[in-house]
């Protein structure tokens, strides 16, 4: 009989469903200074995780850029950059690539808008052309030539207007493989910083580049009229910093999963408080 007392003593009948979430609300049921106080508390912890709705901006150089020349398989992997037609029969084109996904955008962030800003360096006979910019669709190379408008002699890994990668693979058409166009701008006469502002096709291309990274291969800069004087020299990643090609990005990241939470935690305090 003493054992069975002891044991009875001490054995407690399991809660019901219904009184743990008796519990429950009362857990949740602050008073009005305390619920006040944890709610802050809360909406400051997640607006550390979750940046403003607004989003957040980065600026990018090119991680390899290079031109190409149609007379001849010359290169300028380590030189300015050249694009448009000179006076005589040769067009010169551009290559950019920027590491969108090493950038430090957030996987899963929304691109909002992006500008690319290039530097004119030199101008010939030429007056204010259109330039264009494609999304290239094939891996190419930046290799240790050197040149000037007429390029230099292509080294391995190089890209030319053959090769993509000097002298191992070659474009499936000559002049690059690239698709329809992304983005548009007017470059003037005078040397100075030209900008392609943010266009529907750069935000595609760069939200593309962030979400699938094997896809990035980067751009071509052409000229729209191929067929009239319109070459000029631009400041490369090799140049001096305020004359390198930049890469505006505005983004919104997506929430971390912790501000979701904490979020959802404030949510249920404040439906159980105004169930009282």
């Amino acid at each position: 009989m003493k054992t069975t007392r002891i044991l009875t003593s001490h054995f407690r009948a399991p809660r019901s469903p219904s009184s743990r979430s008796a519990r429950m609300i009362r857990f949740f049921a602050f008073p009005p200074r305390r619920l006040r106080s944890v709610l802050l508390a809360l909406t400051a912890i997640a607006a550390a995780w979750c940046p403003d709705a607004q989003g957040a901006a980065i600026s990018i150089n090119p991680t390899q850029d290079n031109s190409i020349y149609s007379e001849s398989d010359a290169s300028n992997g380590q030189g300015s950059l050249y694009t448009g037609k000179t006076a005589s029969p040769g067009i010169r084109r551009a290559l950019l690539q920027f590491d969108i996904a090493g950038s430090g955008i957030p996987s899963g962030s929304v691109i909002d808008s992006v500008s690319l800003a290039l530097t004119q360096t030199k101008i010939g006979p030429a007056g204010s052309a259109t330039f264009e910019l494609h999304p290239l669709l094939a891996a190419w190379g930046e290799g240790t030539s050197s040149g000037t408008g007429s390029g230099g002699l292509a080294t391995a890994g190089d890209a030319t207007w053959n090769y993509r990668l000097f002298n191992t693979a070659s474009w499936t058409s000559a002049g690059g493989d690239f698709g329809s166009t992304s983005g548009t701008a007017t470059f003037g006469t005078s040397n100075t910083v030209y900008t392609f502002s943010s266009q529907s096709g750069l935000v595609t291309d760069v939200q593309n580049w962030l979400d699938t990274p094997g896809s990035n291969f980067g751009w071509i800069l052409q000229a729209s009229d191929e067929a009239s004087t319109t070459a000029r020299e631009l400041g490369s990643r090799e140049s001096a910093p305020s004359n390198r090609p930049t890469l505006t990005i505005n983004y919104t990241p997506t929430p971390e999963p912790g501000s979701l939470v904490l979020l959802g935690v404030g949510t249920l305090v404040l439906s159980a408080r105004r169930r009282r």
